[in-house]
């Protein structure tokens, strides 16, 4: 069937006025748990979202994160590729209130000290919690000897 006939804008202008925006999921009517505009997520006979929602979510959240952490970290244009990574990743599983909250951490990633950021890292609640992907981004923090 083609959808050319079907008015696609004014179905989605109504179901926008009736179901209503939430920016996070909540349960609906009937208990089901909802997001957005009505999308139904829930894990009994929800509909999720798909892998490509769900990368280009990622990708948003990314760009986010990265623009926040330029934002508040003058001292980035003097990090490697690996180092940028760290921090863009912290900030997206943490927050960036969470992630300013890293003071010697951050300090010592200005500092140029990354064996002393790399010790801080570890040195953290979030590592405690998720230890293995911890030590990963310390490493990473930590580079060569070489630097």
């Amino acid at each position: 069937m083609n959808n050319t006939i079907y008015p696609i804008r004014d179905i989605a202008t109504a179901l926008r006025e009736e179901e209503g925006f939430r920016a996070h999921c909540y349960q609906d009517s009937v208990a089901r748990w909802t997001i957005g505009f009505g999308r139904n997520i829930d894990p009994k006979g929800g509909l999720g979202i798909t892998r490509e929602e769900a990368d280009y979510l990622l990708s948003n959240d990314i760009q986010r994160s990265i623009e926040e952490c330029e934002r508040a970290f003058p001292f980035l244009e003097n990090l490697n590729k690996e180092r940028l990574s760290v921090i863009v990743q912290l900030c997206f599983q943490l927050g960036l209130p969470s992630l300013r909250k890293f003071r010697k951490m951050l300090g010592a990633l200005e500092r140029g000290e990354w064996k002393e950021a790399s010790k801080e890292l570890l040195d953290s609640r979030f590592a405690r919690q998720v230890p293995k992907r911890a030590k990963k981004l310390a490493r990473q923090l930590k580079g060569t000897e070489n630097e």
